[in-house]
């Protein structure tokens, strides 16, 4: 990104992040407003230097039900190559069994309650067909084998969230930014080609 910014003086030192079902869109140097839903709600990165895209999670509820409360804190990471919601190896199972509660529906499908991450500001809600799948409505979810010294709460934000909420990214102010994501609309004509002065890749 910093390689961008060089070749683009003036660029706004920003890239979000919009995933559809078969496909997404990159944005550099600002963000299309008619992706999402509601405004952006920004978030400092924490401990910008290890690396990683990731800001503080104050509980993971599921409904009404407290799954973690994160005494000790918890981190979600933004993994745009993690297809499953990640989940510490020692939270695993207490997280798997909270979302094991879910009903299978006669004739196909899963009811449950929203599994929510509560920020702060912004609460990313997942509904039931994004954590559980299958005829039994098993929890769809994959361990991350981290050190429980050095790592605490660690959960990996990945497709299933970043399909329900456009995900922008302050290269300079170290934030992050979340907001629903807005129905799609097929925009036809010169009003589509003007509608946005970013940068826009698919991917």
């Amino acid at each position: 990104f910093n390689r961008l910014m060089e070749t683009m003086p003036g660029l706004l030192p920003e890239f979000g992040l919009s995933l559809g079902a078969q496909s997404g869109e990159l944005y550099f140097g600002g963000h299309d407003t008619s992706r999402l839903a509601a405004p952006l709600e920004w978030f400092s990165v924490l401990h910008p230097l290890d690396g990683f895209w990731e800001v503080a999670v104050k509980a993971v509820r599921l409904g009404n039900l407290t799954v973690d409360s994160c005494p000790d804190g918890c981190r979600g990471i933004v993994d745009t190559g993690a297809s499953r919601l990640g989940v510490q190896q020692s939270n695993f199972e207490m997280v798997q069994k909270a979302l094991a509660r879910t009903i299978p529906l006669l004739g196909g499908g899963c009811q449950g309650p929203d599994l929510e991450f509560d920020l702060g500001s912004l609460t990313v809600k997942l509904p039931v067909h994004d954590y559980a799948a299958g005829f039994a409505c098993e929890p769809q979810l994959g361990p991350l084998d981290l050190d429980a010294k050095e790592f605490k709460g660690v959960y990996a934000l990945g497709e299933t969230v970043l399909r329900r909420y456009y995900t922008a990214f302050d290269w300079q102010g170290r934030r992050i930014g979340f907001a629903p994501v807005a129905a799609r609309r097929v925009r036809i004509g010169k009003r589509a080609a003007a509608a946005t002065s970013e940068r826009t890749f698919t991917v």
